[in-house]
């Protein structure tokens, strides 16, 4: 069965490792989504090998620069912390690499995390409640 991933991160080291893994392994890994800081020309690189339907970047200067460059593929391209959550949550992923260093890869890691709990418990018919004081 083939695995959807998304990196977080994918033009870092961590992401670049992840990539060349799944290139070893085309048969069982689909990139479905990554995302960078500012480094256009990896991704583009990237996004030609892989293929990924989403992509995002920090800043929508740089987006708006790689929309342009792959305005060739069938690519949809975001930008800074709405398409790291966007790409983190996409129900397409069946993993989801956080490789984002620092405390920036907080928040699109939690929104990992909170959408495989809200879809695990929507698959077990179980109904969260939140209970503030």
């Amino acid at each position: 069965m083939v695995k959807r991933i998304s990196i977080l991160g994918s033009t870092g080291s961590i992401g670049t490792s992840t990539l060349e893994v799944v290139s070893l392994f085309p048969d069982r890994f689909k990139v479905v989504g990554l995302t960078a800081g500012e480094n256009i020309d990896k991704i583009e690189s990237q996004i030609r090998q892989f293929k990924p339907s989403i992509v995002s970047l920090a800043s929508e200067k740089a987006s708006k620069e790689l929309r342009t460059r792959c305005a060739d593929l069938n690519v949809e391209v975001l930008s800074g912390m709405e398409g790291l959550i966007r790409i983190s949550t996409i129900s397409e992923a069946d993993i989801i690499v956080s490789a984002i260093a620092g405390s920036a890869g907080l928040i699109p890691t939690f929104a990992a995390v909170k959408a495989i709990i809200t879809e695990e418990a929507n698959e077990r018919g179980i109904e969260l409640l939140p209970i503030d004081s």
